[in-house]
């Protein structure tokens, strides 16, 4: 009896040691949506944090490495790119004013860099797992190109704000699904909500009166993304 008791242990305790060596973590590829959130989102032109952004995208290339059965090591390359909003540009700065905008063009905001981290991994049936995250890293930032002709009572002009880049700390909370779809193969279902907050020095405003600025401002980023991926088990 004691011995068929301690093969049965040695038994569950190597196929424990087998399992866990078969699924030491993961590299996985996700996109999809962005959406902006608070000032980010915000069209009011008297709130001078307002972003102006529109839902975009990101993808990411994501790296897990557990270092316990439920613990690891995270790492993350995102990039992402949301829009600005055109026609709020246009009614907010046409409104209570003699002038009408005949065209608005405008760039993008941009963000993207390396973050690392910790993450956890819980099974909740033998395929699907909980997984949730925290990462902080290096993040560059790119402000928007804005070009606006308007036309009032006195004539015609344009106004142009340059795009800058600038480099920021950010941080990255999240938490997802893992379906282990295959031997090698993973898929992944996150939602996760990215947050920095760069600085754009020597931002230069020009109009054909020649009229020539530079300005430094800050900018909120803050988006709610929601990532469709798959994985390479390790």
């Amino acid at each position: 009896m004691m011995k068929n008791l301690f093969m049965l242990s040695l038994i569950l305790v190597f196929n424990t040691i087998y399992s866990f060596s078969q699924d030491k973590g993961y590299i996985a590829v996700s996109l999809g949506p962005s959406i902006p959130t608070s000032d980010f989102a915000s069209k009011n032109i008297d709130n001078e944090a307002a972003g102006f952004a529109q839902p975009g995208g990101m993808i990411d290339i994501s790296f897990g490495y557990k270092l316990s059965k439920n613990y690891g090591i995270a790492a993350m390359l995102r990039g992402q790119i949301n829009n600005l909003d055109k026609d709020a540009i246009s009614t907010e700065i046409t409104k209570g004013l003699p002038w009408v905008n005949d065209n608005v063009r405008t760039g993008s905001w941009k963000i993207g860099g390396l973050m690392v981290g910790g993450y956890g991994t819980f099974p909740i049936t033998n395929k699907v797992s909980f997984e949730p995250k925290f990462l902080f890293g290096l993040l560059l930032a790119k402000s928007p190109e804005l070009n606006i002709d308007l036309t009032g009572p006195d004539g015609s002009g344009w106004v142009k704000q340059n795009s800058v880049t600038s480099s920021t700390f950010g941080a990255l909370v999240g938490a997802g699904f893992k379906y282990n779809a295959g031997k090698k193969m993973c898929l992944f279902a996150n939602i996760d909500y990215l947050g920095a907050k760069p600085e754009f020095r020597d931002v230069e405003t020009t109009t054909n009166f020649d009229y020539r600025e530079k300005g430094t401002y800050s900018q909120t980023f803050g988006t709610v993304n929601l990532g469709i991926g798959v994985g390479y088990k390790l």
